[in-house]
């Protein structure tokens, strides 16, 4: 017998169309803790609970409502499932123990991995921060900062150096970011390895 993935609704507008369960079966199965989305009893807690709600285009509990109803290109391309600081408010407080923010983070994953991305300037910082992680095995900042601002147009990279330069001088003042150029680990190849097949089990590539 199929399984029912969410309640029946009728939207405003749109008598007769009910919920679509195909995108709440592709989020349990290829996104990161998607499958614990079934515990979700809409009761919004985790909505109350986050300190960006306002930030959000969706709240956590409309991002689940949606998926539920199977407005795929409305997730992946919220910014809402961008924002998730980490802060274990929502999973704290929620009933039901659902891991919402597991949730939210592996749904931005998801969508990364697809090509959408719902927060540019978040996805070229991420994608030069882990390329600097796979090159040395630790953070460079002012590497990290330069592939960041050189992954602009010339002008944009002028002005964001500009902009940043004092707290790039702070962060040399406090030593919190050095002058040489840092160096790889001396195990730099197997480190390299171990994250090659953790990204091939994550794209369900390793047993």
């Amino acid at each position: 017998m199929e399984q029912v993935v969410g309640p029946k609704y009728q939207s405003k507008g749109s008598a007769g169309k009910d919920y679509d369960p195909s995108f709440a079966r592709e989020v349990y199965e290829k996104v990161d803790s998607g499958a614990e989305l079934k515990m979700c009893m809409q009761c919004g807690v985790c909505a109350g609970s986050c300190p960006l709600r306002d930030k959000m285009d969706y709240s956590p509990r409309k991002i689940f409502a949606l998926i539920r109803a199977g407005k795929r290109e409305k997730v992946l391309k919220s910014k809402a499932i961008m924002l998730c600081t980490s802060c274990y408010s929502c999973i704290v407080r929620c009933p039901r123990k659902v891991p919402v923010m597991d949730i939210m983070h592996g749904l931005a994953h998801y969508a990364l991995s697809l090509g959408y991305k719902p927060r540019a300037e978040t996805a070229l910082f991420g994608e030069k921060f882990w390329g600097n992680i796979y090159r040395l095995g630790r953070v460079d900042e002012k590497d990290v900062a330069l592939r960041y601002f050189l992954g602009h147009k010339l002008s944009d990279a002028v002005l964001l150096m500009l902009e940043n330069k004092n707290m790039g001088l702070g962060m040399l003042r406090y030593k919190r970011m050095k002058v040489l150029p840092e160096r790889p680990l001396k195990n730099i190849k197997s480190f390299r390895k171990m994250l090659d097949k953790a990204k091939a089990m994550g794209k369900g590539g390793a047993a």
